[in-house]
C-alpha cells in the first residue's frame, strides 16, 4: 500500500472501510478520486460470484485492497474453516494485507492457533495480518500473548482501534471541577502510556470510526482533543510507517463537501493533523528524517574496526551530519586556544602539531584547518607571534587514502596548511613516520578521533587510542579528543526488532563470503548486537550508564592497560514505562513524560522486554576556561536524556535476548553487561566482546524470570583487536 499523492501530507497512508463492502472495485475508485490509498473488503469463504473480481486488474489488489475476516461468533470451531477458505483467496489474489477481529476472551487460545496457522502460511507471500485491538490495558496483553503464541510471527501485527474515550472514574458535580480536570488528566496519561507500549508492539495500523468524530463550528469532523494529542505521538513516532483507516459510515453531512465517497471530510481532517508543524517540519519532513528512512528497524551489525573498510558513500553520508563535526571543531579551538595560552605564559615557542586517526575523507582534518583559522583570530592572541602549525591525516583504508592524498594535493586550505597523509595502522605509528629524532619527547600535541562506536567503546575506541599513546608520538601534555566517554544501556520492548534478529539466522554468516557462506544459525543471531535506528520500538526505561573510559590513560606515569569492564544494573517497575524516552534514539520528551506522570494506575502493568540498547555520551573535550570563571566543556550524546540534536552519526546498538522476558506488574528488571578482552602475550591481536543476561524479580527479590548470559567466550561476536 504505497501513498498515492506527492504532497508530504500524502506520504501518510490512508484507508476507507464502509459497511457495504464486498464490491471493492467501485469503492476503491470513489476512494481514490477522492484521495484514499487503499479500501477494505470482505474476503469470501464461499463461491459465490464477485463483480469486482472482473473489473480490477492484479495491481489493484496486491496494492489498494486489505481484506477483512468476518467475526469469531460463538465457536473457534466454526469459524476456523471459512477463515481459511478467506485466506486461501486473499493469497490468490495477493492482498497485501487482512484485517482480523478483536480477540475472543472465551477462546483466546484457539484463535491464536488459528492465527498462526495462517501467519505460517502466508508468510511465504509477505502477506500481513492485522489484529483489531482496542486501547486498553486487557487488549494490549491479549495480542501481547497472542504474538508470543504465535512464535514472535513477524506477519502478526496489531490494527489499534480508536474508539470513545470515557473517563475511568466517575465524576460528580461540575465537570470543569478540579476531580473533573484530574481524572481527565489521568485518563490521557493511560492511554499516552498504552500508545507508547502499543508502539514497540508491531503496531500496523490505527482505525478511526466516524462515529468518535465530533463537529467543529463550522460543521466539520474533528477529534477530540485526546484522540489529537494520542494520534499526534502516534504519528510524531511511527508516521513514516503506520497505516491509517478510517471507518464509516459518514455521520456527517456537509453539502457540496462529502466527495464521492461521502467521506471525504474525514480524510482531509487527518491529513491536516498530519501537516501540523510538531508532526511535518519538526520530525517527518525534515533532511535527517529522510536519511534515516532507509535505516528504519534495520539491523546492521557492527563493523570489524580494524578490517573492515568504508565505502565512499558511507563516508558521504556521515559528512553531512551538521553537528559532530561542528563540536569537533569547537573542541579543537578550544584545545588549540588553551594550549596557546599556556605556551604564550611561558614564553615558548608557539607551534602546534595535530594528529587525526581514522582521518576517512577528511573532514576532522577540515575542522582542525578552520579551528587553526579561527585561533589565530581571536583577540587575545592578535599581537603574539604567529602560531605554526603541522596537521597529520592517519588512515589505514587504502581508498580514503586515496582520497586524502587527492585533498592534499588540490584542495587550497590542505595545500596551503601543508597537511601530510600517513597510510597506516594507528598502533603501528611511531616517532620515525613523523620525523621526530630518536631523542625526541614527542612532537603530537592534539589527537583526534572519531573511533567512537554505537555504544562508545565498542569499536574499539579504547584499544586503538591506547595504542597511539604507547607509540612514543606523543607529548605528556598531549590532549586527546575524545577525553572521556560513557556507555549507557536501558531495557526495550520491540517485537519488530526481536524478529529481525531472528531473521537474521538466516543471513550469510560471514558476508565477504556472499551467498555461499553458511548461514548464520539462531544461536549466532540472538548473541550479536545490532547497529539500529530504532523505530517500532518502546524503550520501558530511562538510560543508566554502565561504565566509562578516559584518556589519556596513564597515572603517576604508568599506563593503565586493564578496558575491560562490568555493570549491574536494576531498573526499577514505572507506571510510564519510560513513555517520554521513545524508541530509544532521539531526545527525551519532556512533554509526553509530564503527561504520563499524572498517571492513576498504581502499578506498571506487564510488558515484555526483547532485548536492550547501548548509547552513549563523550566529552571532547573540556576547557577550564569558560564564561562565568567556570570550565566549558564540549559534549556529544546518542543517550536520550542529553541526546545531541541534529545528530545522525550513530544509532543505537540493541542488545537481544533469545527469548522475549515478561516483566509481570510492578516488577524490576536487572541487567549486567560484561566487556570481555582475550589477548596474546605480546597485546598484538586478540579480541574483544560483550556478554550479558537480564532477570525479572518481584517487590520482595524473588526471580520471576531470568535468561542465560548471551555471548559467553565470544562464542557468537566479538571484534578482532
Amino acid at each position: 500500500m504505497a501513498p498515492g499523492g506527492g504532497d508530504q501530507a500524502n506520504t501518510l497512508v490512508v484507508g476507507l472501510s464502509l459497511p457495504i463492502a464486498q464490491d471493492a472495485a467501485r469503492l476503491l475508485q470513489n476512494a481514490r478520486e477522492d484521495g484514499y490509498d487503499y479500501v477494505t473488503t470482505q474476503l469470501p469463504h464461499n463461491l459465490q460470484p464477485r463483480s469486482d473480481v472482473t473489473a480490477l486488474e492484479s495491481r489493484w489488489w496486491r496494492t489498494s485492497v486489505v481484506g477483512m475476516v468476518q467475526d469469531v461468533g460463538n465457536s473457534i470451531a466454526t469459524w476456523e474453516p471459512k477463515l481459511k477458505a478467506q485466506m486461501e483467496w486473499a493469497i490468490h489474489m495477493s492482498i497485501p494485507a487482512v484485517l482480523f477481529p478483536v480477540i475472543p476472551l472465551h477462546d483466546a487460545n484457539g484463535y491464536a492457533r488459528a492465527v498462526s496457522s495462517v501467519a505460517l502460511q502466508t508468510s511465504a507471500t509477505n502477506g500481513q495480518i492485522w489484529i483489531k485491538t482496542e486501547l486498553t490495558e486487557e487488549s494490549i496483553q491479549a495480542f501481547d500473548l497472542l504474538h508470543r503464541q504465535c512464535d514472535g510471527a513477524s506477519n502478526v501485527g496489531m490494527m489499534l482501534y480508536m474508539d470513545d474515550i470515557v473517563p475511568t472514574h466517575p465524576v460528580g458535580g461540575n465537570p470543569s471541577s478540579v476531580m473533573a480536570t484530574n481524572v481527565a488528566a489521568s485518563v490521557v496519561a493511560n492511554l499516552m502510556t498504552l500508545i507508547h507500549k502499543s508502539i514497540g508492539s508491531q503496531l500496523k495500523a490505527i482505525c478511526f470510526p466516524t462515529k468518535i468524530f465530533l463537529t467543529n463550528k463550522r460543521g466539520y469532523p474533528t477529534l477530540s482533543k485526546t484522540h489529537q494529542v494520542l494520534f499526534t505521538e502516534v504519528l510524531r513516532r511511527v508516521g513514516r510507517t503506520v497505516r491509517i483507516l478510517v471507518e464509516g459510515p459518514e455521520v456527517h453531512a456537509i453539502e457540496g463537501s462529502m466527495g464521492v465517497s461521502n467521506c471525504l471530510p474525514y480524510l482531509q481532517y487527518i491529513r491536516h493533523l498530519r501537516k501540523r508543524p510538531e508532526v511535518g517540519a519538526q520530525m517527518l519532513d525534515t533532511t535527517e528524517a529522510a536519511m534515516e528512512e532507509p535505516y528504519l528497524d534495520h539491523l546492521q551489525r557492527p563493523l570489524q574496526p580494524l578490517g573492515d573498510h568504508l565505502e565512499f558513500q558511507t563516508y558521504e553520508t556521515f559528512e553531512k551530519d551538521p553537528v559532530k563535526y561542528a563540536q569537533y571543531q569547537q573542541a579543537i579551538l578550544l584545545a588549540l586556544r588553551d594550549g596557546w595560552s599556556s605556551v604564550v605564559a611561558l614564553g615558548k615557542a608557539t607551534r602546534v602539531t595535530i594528529l587525526i586517526v581514522g582521518a576517512g575523507r577528511g573532514p576532522l582534518v577540515t575542522a582542525a584547518l578552520e579551528a587553526l583559522r579561527q585561533v589565530r583570530l581571536l583577540p587575545e592572541f592578535v599581537n603574539q607571534p604567529p602560531l605554526q602549525s603541522q596537521v597529520w591525516a592517519l588512515e589505514k583504508n587504502p581508498s580514503a587514502v586515496l582520497y586524502l592524498e587527492s585533498m592534499a594535493r588540490h584542495n587550497p586550505l590542505w595545500k596551503e596548511s601543508h597537511v601530510k597523509v600517513l597510510h597506516m595502522d594507528m598502533r603501528q605509528l611511531s616517532p620515525h613516520s613523523l620525523n621526530i629524532s630518536k631523542n625526541g619527547t614527542g612532537e603530537v600535541d592534539i589527537v583526534v578521533s572519531e573511533l567512537l562506536g554505537s555504544f562508545g567503546d565498542n569499536e574499539l575506541s579504547p584499544e586503538c587510542l591506547d595504542g597511539v599513546y604507547k607509540t612514543g608520538v606523543l607529548k605528556e601534555t598531549s590532549v586527546c579528543i575524545p577525553q572521556q566517554y560513557t556507555a549507557y544501556i536501558a531495557p526495550v520492548s520491540s517485537m519488530r526488532l526481536h524478529s529481525e534478529a531472528r531473521a537474521q539466522a538466516y543471513f550469510p554468516s560471514t558476508a565477504a563470503d556472499g551467498l555461499d557462506s553458511a548461514p548464520m544459525g539462531t544461536l549466532k543471531s540472538m548473541e550479536t548486537p545490532y547497529v539500529v535506528r530504532t523505530h517500532a520500538a518502546c524503550q520501558t526505561a530511562v538510560e543508566k550508564p554502565c561504565w566509562e573510559f578516559t584518556h589519556p590513560r596513564r597515572r603517576n606515569g604508568l599506563y593503565l592497560k586493564d578496558n575491560e569492564r562490568v555493570a549491574h544494573l536494576t531498573f526499577e517497575a514505572n507506571v510510564t514505562h519510560g513513555a517520554g524516552c521513545g524508541s530509544g534514539y532521539g531526545p527525551f520528551d519532556t512533554a509526553v513524560a509530564t503527561i504520563t506522570q499524572t498517571s492513576s494506575n498504581s502499578t506498571s502493568g506487564p510488558i515484555t522486554l526483547h532485548g536492550f540498547l547501548g548509547t552513549f555520551t563523550s566529552t571532547l573535550y573540556n576547557s577550564p576556561r569558560g564564561s562565568g570563571g567556570g570550565g566549558e566543556s564540549v559534549i556529544i550524546s546518542t543517550a536520550p536524556t542529553s541526546f545531541s540534536m541534529g545528530m545522525f552519526s550513530w544509532f543505537p546498538l540493541y542488545f537481544p535476548l533469545k527469548e522475549p522476558l515478561r516483566v509481570a506488574s510492578g516488577a524490576s528488571v536487572s541487567f549486567s553487561i560484561w566487556r570481555k578482552i582475550d589477548t596474546n602475550p605480546d597485546e598484538t591481536s586478540g579480541r574483544v566482546w560483550y556478554e550479558w543476561c537480564a532477570k525479572v524479580t518481584d517487590k520482595h527479590g524473588e526471580v520471576l524470570a531470568m535468561t542465560p548470559i548471551h555471548n559467553p567466550n565470544g562464542r557468537s561476536y566479538f571484534v578482532y583487536l
